[in-house]
């Protein structure tokens, strides 16, 4: 029998907790990676996808409802919103509708449907950085410099966001290591989170 639909209180709290994580490893690793404009420009995003696979693959495994991932990507959206990246609110309700859209069918119970929600996450992920530089420059310059970046790191994300070459490695490495990531959560489930009797 198909488990219902209805939200309960406890799947409301599941799935701000496991946010609220998956949030805070994203912005562990931005501060990690800030260290060298590199790493933060060219890989942080890969490094953030793959991180926090396994977290989505356990909220969306264990809420076992519709709407998980749209839940995530609205709070991710708020959060940028309270940063000041206002533009980056919708966007994140697109991406989450997409990743609802493939999950629609009991996506939760399909690991193929997870990854591959979780690799389109991933690649649209990439929009964080590519928005601003397409059509917000404005609002993206004056977030970075009330946050204390320097020209010369502003400089070096224009550099990297512009160029053919480094733009399609970023987008192919992210959405890799979005893709890698969900392997792994796929194999955490299988192994270990349903032995654990978290599912």
């Amino acid at each position: 029998m198909e488990k219902s639909n209805k939200w309960t209180v406890r799947d409301v709290i599941t799935t701000a907790l496991l946010t609220v994580l998956l949030i805070a490893i994203q912005l562990v690793v931005n501060m990690v990676c800030m260290a060298n404009d590199f790493v933060s420009m060219v890989l942080s995003v890969g490094f953030t996808m793959l991180l926090c696979a396994p977290v989505y693959f356990l909220m969306v495994s264990r809420v076992h409802k519709r709407f998980v991932s749209l839940a995530y990507m609205t709070i991710l959206g708020l959060v940028f919103l309270a940063m000041g990246n206002w533009y980056l609110l919708p966007y994140y309700i697109v991406a989450g509708i997409i990743c609802e859209i493939i999950l629609w069918k009991n996506g939760w119970e399909s690991k193929k449907k997870m990854t591959a929600a979780w690799t389109a996450a991933s690649l649209l992920y990439n929009g964080v950085n590519l928005l601003p530089i397409w059509f917000f420059w404005d609002t993206y310059e004056a977030f970075a410099r009330a946050s204390g970046m320097e020209q010369s790191y502003i400089d070096s994300f224009v550099s990297y966001y512009t160029s053919p070459g480094w733009l399609v490695f970023i987008i192919v490495f992210t959405t890799a290591c979005g893709f890698v990531g969900s392997l792994i959560g796929s194999g955490l489930i299988k192994k270990h989170f349903k032995k654990a009797g978290v599912l």
